[in-house]
């Protein structure tokens, strides 16, 4: 699995209705300029007129459609921006198998319904003369039609470039506003008055603990990943600083993480807040919460006890699902049964 630096271009929606329209147009235009530029003036009538003509529109139709369609094909496979050597060179293939098929196929099936020939003499008689012609033809086509795919790709990715700007402002201001928001601050402090009293010792790490997290926040809000093992340390020190507020009534388990991996910032961080935004921590009702990895995944469990009034917007886990749509194709899945509340985190790694 792997960070995308660029999302594909998504092939346009299919209509038979668009593509009958499109090839009609093709074909009497694409017959009448070959007719046009190609014809022998000097030996035309009407049965060559229409038999050219035919012949030329099926031409024209069947290169024009089959290289917009193995543009879409190969866009599925190879990224002009990924991996434009292989992109260029697979066009080059496919262009010219195409042509090939196209230019013999035609041949044939004008020596088997015009010439009246069988099959076997007609692919005896096959010759390859116009090919190289054609061919020249094809490439100019699908030079348009590859750079068409191109440009629309580099505005797909140009998109999705500022989408996910907005989606990282949104999650980095949403993130640093539950920091300091007057409930958090107020809480903070209020655990730290305590703890000057009670334990010294403890209160000073608090204070570390809390500027860590400020700091976190801030120098990581312009990153699109951060290393995972920097993200476990930050949900270890805001861990540290609600089981100050909650105690024993707040239990997590965080389990060692294995290889090196990535994850946006704030990522995991955000499902451990929302557990304790939406769920009641008491005595009564205890919140646990589970963070394990499991090969490339990240999963964040905690059990179901909703509070009647949540302190939450609802849009931290649908933001953070968009940020993963952009960087990998892998998805965040979320299960919700059994009580229990289960959310697997894709681990990216850097190509």
């Amino acid at each position: 699995m792997g960070v995308r630096s660029k999302v594909q271009f998504l092939p346009r929606e299919f209509s038979w209705k668009k593509e009958l329209k499109e090839a009609a147009l093709i074909y009497i235009f694409g017959g009448a300029i070959q007719l046009v530029l190609w014809s022998d003036y000097s030996r035309i009538n009407l049965e060559n007129f229409v038999i050219s003509f035919t012949y030329s529109g099926f031409f024209w139709v069947m290169l024009w459609k089959g290289s917009e369609h193995l543009v879409e094909f190969l866009d599925s496979f190879y990224s002009w921006f990924e991996h434009p050597v292989k992109r260029l060179l697979s066009s080059l293939v496919c262009i010219t198998i195409l042509t090939v098929f196209v230019v013999y196929f035609l041949d044939l099936m004008y020596d088997v319904f015009y010439f009246k020939k069988g099959f076997t003499e007609a692919i005896t008689d096959l010759n390859g003369a116009p090919l190289f012609t054609t061919l020249m033809v094809n490439l100019g086509i699908n030079t348009f039609m590859h750079g068409r795919g191109f440009l629309l790709e580099w505005r797909q990715v140009s998109i999705d470039n500022e989408k996910l700007k907005t989606e990282q402002v949104a999650s980095q201001y949403n993130s640093l506003k539950n920091q300091v928001n007057p409930h958090f601050l107020f809480n903070s402090l209020n655990a730290l008055s305590s703890l000057v009293y009670e334990d010294q010792a403890k209160a000073v790490e608090f204070i570390r603990k809390l500027s860590q997290v400020y700091r976190y926040v801030l120098e990581s809000k312009d990153e699109e990943v951060i290393p995972l093992e920097d993200e476990m340390a930050f949900v270890e020190n805001f861990v540290f600083l609600q089981k100050i507020r909650f105690g024993e009534n707040l239990n997590v388990k965080l389990s060692p993480s294995n290889g090196q991996f990535f994850v946006p910032p704030l990522a995991i961080q955000i499902l451990v807040e929302n557990a304790i935004k939406h769920n009641v921590v008491s005595e009564k009702d205890p919140l646990s919460i589970d963070i394990e990895f499991q090969d490339d995944r990240c999963v964040v469990r905690n059990n179901i006890k909703e509070k009647r009034v949540k302190d939450s917007t609802g849009i931290g886990l649908n933001n953070l699902i968009g940020r993963y749509s952009y960087l990998t194709d892998h998805e965040v899945i979320v299960n919700n049964n059994s009580g229990i509340f289960e959310v697997q985190l894709p681990l990216l790694k850097m190509k």
